[in-house]
């Protein structure tokens, strides 16, 4: 009778312990997803030694002609070079991936805001923005970031790549991002005399006016 009385007594105890566990999960979840929609600008971090990999080094994405490019370090909108990508991480809204991936995306129009969906092409390697129809049928994610948040992951068939995007020189100074899917430095997508040029990309918090800069 004794044990059977404390075995009864426990439940509520573990139950609460349990209940309580899992809110704290959904509170960290929440937080979570809450950073994740923070928008950033997309900056280039290149490490080589080469003339080439100095002069990419701090660039910023800039979104141009359906594709990403990179623009001047630190540019602001209402240039030359493109729309400057204004970031952020949210669900890619697809019934048939399960788990639905993280999806990246940017604004690409101010009147009206309008949002598209950044992805791989399959057919290319090139990164690409467009809406839903255009990207559905291409490597759409998921994306993460760094244990640390500042490094942009693109995680795709199970297998995670950090360093495998690439800037390649289309034309002279005209820099556009690919990324290498199948680690072979990107052999068969390119003329093997075309430069290109192993690039981190990192997020660079948009703070408004007035706002307190927070990871």
């Amino acid at each position: 009778m004794v044990i059977g009385l404390l075995m009864i007594t426990a439940i509520p105890v573990v139950t609460g312990t349990a209940q309580a566990v899992s809110a704290q999960k959904n509170r960290d979840q929440q937080q979570k997803d809450e950073r994740r929609m923070k928008k950033f600008h997309i900056d280039i971090r290149c490490t080589g030694d080469s003339k080439q990999a100095k002069e990419l080094d701090g660039k910023r994405v800039v979104l141009k002609a359906d594709r990403l490019w990179l623009g001047p370090a630190a540019v602001v909108q209402k240039g030359d070079y493109g729309y400057v990508a204004e970031s952020f991480y949210i669900e890619y809204p697809d019934t048939e991936r399960a788990p639905a991936p993280m999806g990246l995306v940017s604004q690409v129009w101010d009147d009206p805001p309008l949002l598209n969906w950044i992805y791989v092409d399959k057919n290319t390697m090139e990164v690409k923005y467009g809406n839903k129809s255009a990207s559905i049928t291409h490597n759409i994610g998921p994306w993460d970031w760094s244990e640390d948040e500042v490094q942009i992951v693109f995680d795709d068939m199970d297998v995670a790549f950090i360093n495998a995007f690439y800037a390649v020189e289309r034309l002279p100074g005209k820099w556009q991002l690919f990324f290498d899917m199948k680690g072979d430095q990107l052999a068969g997508y390119l003329p093997t005399k075309m430069t290109k040029i192993q690039v981190e990309l990192h997020r660079n918090l948009i703070v408004a006016a007035g706002e307190a800069e927070t990871a």
